[in-house]
């Protein structure tokens, strides 16, 4: 009898962790035509018995249903595998449209999304170096395969974390219809989404199309009480100190600075008409303390409470169609085809454009300083200079649309030239476009003009000089050409087919992302890039073999070489070994090594602004405040890209067991490991700044990565870089069963994955620390999930686990000079939510379901001052309980 139902457990087992490890073995030849070839995610070999030897994760069309998420990108984030979080649509953001996935936190770029086995283009918002998972569909999904493991002896580049391959519905017939309705408890917010999936067959063919459009509403900072502008006098002393006792709230309102070079002279000071905007303008909240600047009284700000207009999570409105078509020309030909097409819409917006007016007049009505008298008595000289931190409202509120196209296509034939060669050979082509549109910048060139010919800027014509329409058109293109051939020699050792895979293929790669003029000259406030171009060119060689060495044993070899056009050639080998030692106990081991080739944008992408969130600890180090004190504000910041960047290395390993221990029930254990050389990094402000405080004079070491302190406000330089390398392991636990009973069938299972050491370059030019644990580095994920039937009855319930991380990282410095990133002995709240869902099958009359996500309405995760910061966004979901109802009929 096959042994195919430890292949069933795998994949059918409930909450989509299943493992997909089995070595099914034929009985005998008539049993053998029984079952159908397949291909596993991990292998281009196509058989009908095969042995995992990789960590995979499978989770199919009712698993994936069960956890009630509107789109693919909102389930593959939930799963634990995505240990550290990964970025989701988010307003504000140059990616503001993009989802990415990112195993084992090693990086969204080091994780490798295909849709049956091929990858696609890129995001250019993501400088073509990772998939925007928004785009893929999710009605025409008939499961998920993760390997979590490396892979680009197989599949290439940036496969070092691991693959997430979509397998497709092929063959599918008749017609389904699905509608879904959410609300969100917090706001009025709401979810919907409608779906068809229609598929026709005969005896020579398929052809299967797909459709489906989901819309979910954007969730603003004022609608939730974590991230609303707040300002509390926490010390008691009459003053409230902005970032220091608020949140939310920027000194970019009406704020002026006095700097003499030549006396040292620097005072920051509220313009003299805050209180009369504090009154009668939206989203002033006032005059409030300097301290964070080191600047006691009379210093101050005019403050902006930009949190009360702003969007954290962006619109999205999604229309995907996907096709396939299957025909059999002859009995030894199949020509086969895919078509993708994706629109994503997005929507953010943020509060009026914040933009400095550097040498502002000196008798300008809104200056609070006696100029001529500063002069007269030699406080200041001539050299003086007034700068203006403007938050421009009469503009208006900043919002960004952008659009979305995905066009994917591949046509191939397939089929058998005799009984043991057979072959698969296709063309693909892959456009992405991203078209965004920024309305009510400011032009700082509009604003030159109307303060110097006397414009009043709330006037018509001040207002149409004021505003700015930036704009990016950005674009991917890959072509490629693929081609292999298979051949079975047969039962050379006695213990199973030897099969043996070569091939070839070839694709080329467009990248451009074009800024306006006005944006790329800096004209524009709150807007600024240069536009980019590349192009890249692969050639690759492929081989793979399955080698039956004994009964029960076997082993996977292959090996890839790989030719850029841009930086070089690499070649990757892996093995994978793996033993039925006993009808119910399956052993593993894989040992690999992979590259990551540079990101487009990497080697090519333009300058970009960011005021990003940092803490200047050696700022206040020198000013006598305490790390613990030390406030987080936002700083300058300019990343830039490096053409001389070479491709990061990496080597692979991992063993586990997949025991049956009793009917029905799988245990699977696995250890992994993953180690990258020649990191490419980027090192956010914060990290440069944990250099600084370190000792490191970065300006010294670097001409590219560095602080600059020698104006009244430090701003950062950061550039891509081939430093240090990372080394992260950790263990894997799946258990799934079913249980039968006289009152229903339960479908159990759990993923838990964790984390034993994360080792890398703790910051810049910093030395090489475990961070496991670190702030935003949980050691644990977990997630768990029942399917319980009954009849026409079943429910749904899963269970999602992050644990705990530390409260926050600063620089310790002891006594021998040494300096290392220690991290706080508190640690924040692991967090725990729950969805559930109950659904009635009516037959003929369609299936209704009514769920809840979030069912106790869990806040996400604060920092240890209370507060729901950026960086918390990519880990914890701030949507809140949701409560949704859908229909599904099938004809």
């Amino acid at each position: 009898m096959l042994r195919k139902n430890r292949l069933a457990l795998a994949v059918s087992a409930a909450a989509g962790i299943s493992a997909a490890v089995a070595m099914p073995q034929l009985a005998n030849a008539q049993e053998e035509q029984m079952v159908e070839e397949v291909v596993v995610t991990g292998s281009r070999i196509k058989r009908s018995s095969f042995a995992e030897g990789s960590q995979v994760v499978t989770m199919d069309e009712v698993q994936i249903e069960a956890m009630g998420s509107l789109t693919i990108a909102d389930v593959l984030r939930s799963s634990p595998l995505n240990s550290l979080g990964s970025f989701n649509e988010r307003s504000g953001s140059s990616a503001q449209s993009n989802a990415t996935v990112d195993l084992r936190g090693l990086g969204s770029d080091r994780t490798l999304v295909m849709i049956d086995g091929r990858r696609l283009a890129g995001s250019p918002n993501l400088g073509a170096s990772a998939i925007n998972i928004n785009m893929l569909p999710m009605a025409a999904v008939e499961r998920i395969d993760i390997l979590a493991d490396g892979a680009s002896a197989v599949y290439g580049s940036d496969a070092v974390a691991g693959v997430v391959n979509l397998v497709m519905k092929e063959n599918f017939e008749g017609v389904e219809f699905q509608a879904v309705y959410g609300d969100r408890d917090r706001d009025d917010g709401i979810e919907e989404g409608l779906s068809m999936v229609a598929g026709l067959s005969n005896d020579r063919g398929n052809i299967m199309i797909a459709a489906e459009y989901n819309r979910r509403d954007p969730i603003f900072d004022a609608d939730r009480e974590y991230t609303a502008p707040r300002a509390e006098d926490t010390d008691g002393d009459g003053r409230i100190s902005a970032y220091l006792e608020t949140d939310g709230i920027s000194y970019y309102g009406r704020t002026i600075e006095l700097f003499d070079p030549n006396t040292g002279y620097n005072v920051i000071q509220a313009a003299t008409n805050c209180d009369e905007l504090t009154a009668s303008t939206e989203g002033f909240v006032g005059e409030m303390g300097a301290e964070v600047f080191g600047f006691g009284p009379p210093n101050s700000f005019c403050s902006y409470a930009y949190g009360g207009v702003s969007a954290n999570k962006a619109e999205l409105n999604r229309y995907n169609t996907y096709m396939s078509a299957n025909y059999e020309i002859n009995d030894n030909v199949e020509f086969y085809s895919r078509g993708l097409f994706s629109r994503v819409k997005s929507f953010g917006r943020y509060a009026p454009p914040a933009a400095p007016w550097s040498d502002m007049p000196k008798d300008h009505p809104d200056v609070p300083f006696d100029m001529a008298g500063l002069l007269a008595d030699g406080t200041i000289t001539e050299d003086a200079s007034l700068t203006g931190y403007y938050r421009w409202t009469d503009v208006g509120f900043r919002a960004n649309e952008v659009t979305d196209y995905q066009y994917d296509f591949t046509a191939g034939l397939r089929g058998d030239i005799n009984d043991r060669l057979s072959y698969d050979a296709y063309a693909q082509y892959d456009r992405y476009e991203s078209k965004e549109f920024g309305y009510y910048y400011l032009s700082n060139l509009g604003r030159d003009y109307v303060f110097e010919n006397g414009i009043d800027p709330q006037s018509q014509e001040g207002l149409t000089a004021l505003r700015s329409v930036p704009t990016q058109d950005n674009e991917t293109v890959l072509q490629k050409v693929y081609g292999h051939g298979q051949y079975d020699f047969g039962d050379v050792f006695g213990s199973g087919p030897l099969i043996v895979l070569a091939g070839a293929e070839y694709f080329e790669m467009d990248y451009k992302n074009k800024y306006d003029a006005h944006s790329e000259g800096g004209y524009v406030g709150g807007s600024a890039g240069n536009s980019a171009f590349g192009e890249r060119d692969v050639t690759a060689f492929f081989a793979e073999g399955i080698i039956p060495v004994f009964e029960e044993m076997e082993f996977n070899v292959a090996v890839r070489y790989d030719d850029y056009s841009d930086f070089g050639s690499e070649t990757s080998p892996t093995i994978a070994w793996t033993w039925g030692a006993l009808d119910s106990l399956t052993l593993r081991a894989r040992w690999g090594q992979g590259f990551r080739a540079p990101g487009m944008d990497q080697l090519y992408g333009a300058t970009t602004f960011s005021a990003s969130d940092a803490t200047d600890y050696l700022s206040c180090q020198q000013n006598g405040i305490a790390n613990d004190d030390c406030p987080e504000t936002q700083y300058d910041t300019y990343f830039s890209a490096n053409d001389s960047l070479d491709a990061e290395t990496s080597e692979s390993l991992s063993a586990g067991l997949n025991w049956q221990f009793v009917d029905n029930w799988a245990l699977d254990i696995g250890y992994w490991e993953v180690e990258v050389e020649d990191t490419i990094r980027q090192e956010t402000t914060q990290s440069v700044m944990y250099a600084e405080a370190a000792g490191i004079c970065t300006s010294c070491v670097s001409a590219d990565t560095y602080v600059d302190r020698t104006g009244g406000r430090p701003v950062v330089y950061s550039s891509y870089t081939n430093a240090g390398t990372l080394d992260v392991n950790g263990v894997d636990l799946k258990l799934n069963g079913i249980v039968e009973t006289g009152f229903g069938m339960f479908d159990l299972a759990a993923l838990w994955s964790h984390q034993l050491e994360y080792s890398e370059t703790a910051y810049y030019l910093g030395p090489e620390q475990d961070v496991a644990g670190f702030n935003l580095q949980p050691e644990d994920r977990a997630q768990a999930m029942m399917i319980w039937t009954l009849g026409n009855h079943q429910v749904d319930v899963v269970w999602n686990y992050i644990g705990e991380h530390s409260e926050g990282d600063s620089v310790e410095i002891s006594d021998s000079g040494s300096a290392k990133l220690t991290t706080s002995k508190d640690d924040l709240d692991d967090w725990d939510t729950w969805d559930a869902a109950y659904s009635y099958d009516a037959q003929s009359w369609g299936r209704i379901k009514l769920g809840v996500r979030n069912l106790t309405d869990e806040d996400p995760v604060f920092d240890s001052e209370g507060k729901f910061p950026r960086d918390h966004y990519g880990i914890y979901d701030n949507t809140g309980r949701v409560y949704y109802a859908e229909y599904k009929i099938t004809f």
